[in-house]
């Protein structure tokens, strides 16, 4: 991959607990670090699709952020962290290192909606 391809600006997030004054125990998201990616629309899929469940149909958004591999890249999971992008958090999903090119990672992502998982990641 060319170095020139990275040229969108994206955020890490991590879902972290805070406990204020009085003990109550809230969540909310810490930037990590950012860094340039090469943002695509995911392989063989449109830019959105529609799912339907329990009689909602809403529109699911999947991405592909493809960012330089180092230490504090290879600590991202799917479960902790979450990717802020042009004003969208995006859930991510899978998580895969790029072996043609071996110095990359790939992260799958899909962006949340309002609302979605009380907005944390």
């Amino acid at each position: 991959m060319e170095i020139g391809k990275l040229n969108q600006r994206i955020t890490i997030l991590e879902n972290t607990t805070r406990i204020d004054n009085i003990g109550n125990h809230k969540s909310q998201q810490d930037e990590i670090f950012s860094c340039w990616a090469c943002v695509s629309i995911r392989n063989s899929m449109n830019t959105s699709t529609e799912q339907t469940k329990a009689g909602v149909t809403k529109e699911v958004q999947t991405l592909q952020f493809m960012i330089r591999q180092n230490s504090e890249t290879l600590k991202i999971s799917t479960t902790a962290n979450c990717i802020s992008f042009h004003g969208m958090i995006y859930d991510i999903t899978g998580i895969s290192q790029d072996f043609e090119r071996r110095d990359y990672l790939k992260i799958t992502a899909v962006a949340r909606k309002a609302g979605n998982r009380n907005d944390i990641c």
